[in-house]
């Protein structure tokens, strides 16, 4: 009977036990799907609130199989002309994506690819494909990051609260969002990143146990990282700061091992390196492409120190923001003022957490492997920075390469905080600091658009009753300028006033002020037009120049910022 009774009460021990693990699970699915949720409101919220930038532009163009070189220079154009290359042509497949980019771009075409499946299933032949759904595809890789996180939080630390950390930051990181609602391709890219780093993270874990990575985790992780460099090259990066972490690892770690643990690794590596090999013909041009000469690192005494403040900048927003653009002067000091004293406040709580980590954790091989990778991500920027004469630090974009990495130690530092009981608050205001960062970025007082095509367009509607828009034309780049111009006139009418004036446009392919025949050839294309409103946009002809061929400024009305250097003219 005795014996009948422990058996009795050891089956409702593991009933009990089966029962508190299955709610367990049932609470974590449920959380990781609220913050998924809330990750997936925020960034399709607004989602096509902002206009349409020169890149995104490209983005559309390019992925429905369109060039930007057919626009004709010195020729008055319509906007219907300007908008060609944003309409869907069914008889165009993947095959011209592939042309058009090797021919005019600077980036591998797996993203474009998938973006031209994706317009194909949602426009008929002929539309002009929306802005909203180009950037949707964007928006749904942003949202599968939150999860992706959480995989590689439990991966790392076995811990679901880090995970739970991990996936809530990512879901409401300002800088996550930003990413998410460009119609680009970084999200997927941090994708590939999140799945390669995992792979390492599990790699290291198996050769601490002693045990070699089994040939298909190495095969796996070779595609990852093929499809990322596929994606964007910058995922050449992430592999470079992937092989430091090795090399730290193996320095402070396993020395001692011999090579049998580590040719799971040297496989990987090999086959990563054969899969990047594919792409060095085309990458190889890039560094001296005229579409990546803006980038260039200035060494004057005024700007050498500029990219690690901005790189610090970057780092912040990926956590918290408040609104600093759109804004009055005063409350852009007082949000920037307030971020930094939160962040001198937070960093020491931080720490505290990562020690209470390294304290209490009898394995910290994960934290060593995400610490070195991170680490190593920003020394291979700044090399690249100042060794290679490339400044990456001037847009925040490029910086998706540690974005996972510095969220998933941020998530650890929160989660310790958290345990201890001693520094809750830093985990409150961290979390409350990033979704008010995320509502900062999606009503646009965040992460704006360097052109703020929408306001120039509004301005000119609400100017002039027969304008014509001219820029100069270096590459395409400008035409994409113009294009994005034209796109915005389009949105204004169809949602404020169909029957406003239609403007046109003109690219000047002239650099050169008096000497340079286009100034002839500009009259005469705009002869037949006046009088008319010329909008000179980023235009490198002189105002006396414009002057002899009877257009001059009118200094009486003060235009607002837009982010061109926008003049207007009367021409007689």
């Amino acid at each position: 009977m005795e014996y009948l009774a422990n058996d009795l009460k050891s089956n409702h021990h593991n009933h009990q036990a089966k029962h508190r693990e299955d709610r367990d699970r049932l609470i974590n699915i449920l959380l990781l799907l609220s913050w998924t949720t809330i990750g997936l409101i925020l960034r399709f919220t607004n989602l096509a609130l902002k206009p349409a930038s020169s890149i995104e532009i490209a983005t559309i163009g390019y992925s429905l199989g369109h060039g930007f070189a057919a626009i004709p220079l010195n020729e008055i154009v319509s906007p219907d002309t300007l908008l060609s290359p944003l309409h869907l042509d069914t008889s165009l497949g993947y095959s011209d994506v592939y042309t058009r980019l090797i021919q005019e771009s600077t980036h591998p075409p797996f993203y474009f690819w998938l973006t031209h499946w994706w317009l194909k299933l949602w426009f008929a032949d002929g539309d002009l494909v929306s802005l909203q759904m180009a950037r949707s595809l964007s928006s749904i890789f942003g949202v599968l990051a939150i999860p992706a996180i959480f995989g590689l939080g439990w991966v790392a630390c076995r811990s679901r609260l880090v995970a739970h950390f991990a996936a809530l930051l990512m879901a409401i990181s300002p800088y996550g969002i930003y990413l998410a609602q460009e119609a680009r391709h970084y999200t997927l890219t941090v994708l590939w990143i999140i799945a390669s780093v995992t792979c390492l993270v599990k790699s290291i874990q198996l050769i601490q146990q002693k045990n070699s990575p089994p040939r298909w985790l190495s095969l796996v992780w070779i595609l990852i990282n093929a499809l990322g460099v596929a994606t964007h090259y910058f995922m050449a990066i992430a592999l470079g700061a992937e092989a430091i972490a090795i090399i730290v690892v193996w320095l402070f770690k396993h020395r001692q091992l011999g090579f049998n643990y580590w040719r799971g690794l040297f496989l990987a590596g090999c086959g990563t390196f054969a899969s990047c090999l594919v792409w060095l013909p085309l990458a190889r041009g890039i560094s001296n492409n005229e579409l990546t000469s803006w980038i260039q690192t200035s060494f004057a005494l005024n700007d050498i120190w500029q990219p690690p403040l901005l790189l610090i900048a970057w780092i912040q927003t990926m956590v918290m923001l408040l609104p600093v653009e759109r804004v009055a002067t005063a409350i852009a000091i007082i949000s920037v003022l307030t971020i930094e004293i939160i962040v001198i406040w937070a960093i020491p709580k931080l720490v505290k957490g990562w020690r209470w980590q390294i304290n209490s954790s009898a394995d910290n091989l994960a934290i060593l492997t995400i610490a070195s990778y991170l680490i190593g991500s920003v020394l291979l920027f700044l090399l690249i920075i100042y060794g290679l004469g490339r400044n990456l630090s001037l847009a925040a974009r490029y910086h998706f390469v540690y974005f996972p990495a510095l969220i998933l130690l941020i998530a650890v530092a929160l989660a310790n905080c958290w345990r201890s009981q001693l520094n809750r608050r830093v985990v409150v205001v961290l979390l409350s600091m990033g979704l008010l960062g995320s509502l900062t970025v999606i009503n646009n007082y965040g992460f704006n658009k360097s052109r703020q095509s929408d306001r120039l367009a509004a301005l000119i509607q609400t100017t002039s009753s027969n304008p014509l828009i001219i820029m100069s034309h270096k590459t395409h780049s400008e035409t994409r300028e113009l294009i994005s111009l034209a796109y915005s006139f389009h949105r204004l009418n169809v949602s404020n006033n169909p029957q406003s004036a239609t403007p046109q446009f003109l690219l000047n392919p002239s650099l050169v002020d008096d000497i340079d025949p286009s100034l002839y050839n500009l009259d005469r294309a705009i002869a037949r037009t006046k009088p008319l409103d010329l909008w000179a946009i980023n235009l490198g002809i002189a105002e006396k120049s414009l002057n002899q061929i009877r257009c001059f400024r009118n200094t009486a009305r003060d235009l607002p910022e837009t982010g061109y250097r926008d003049r207007l003219y009367h021409c007689e």
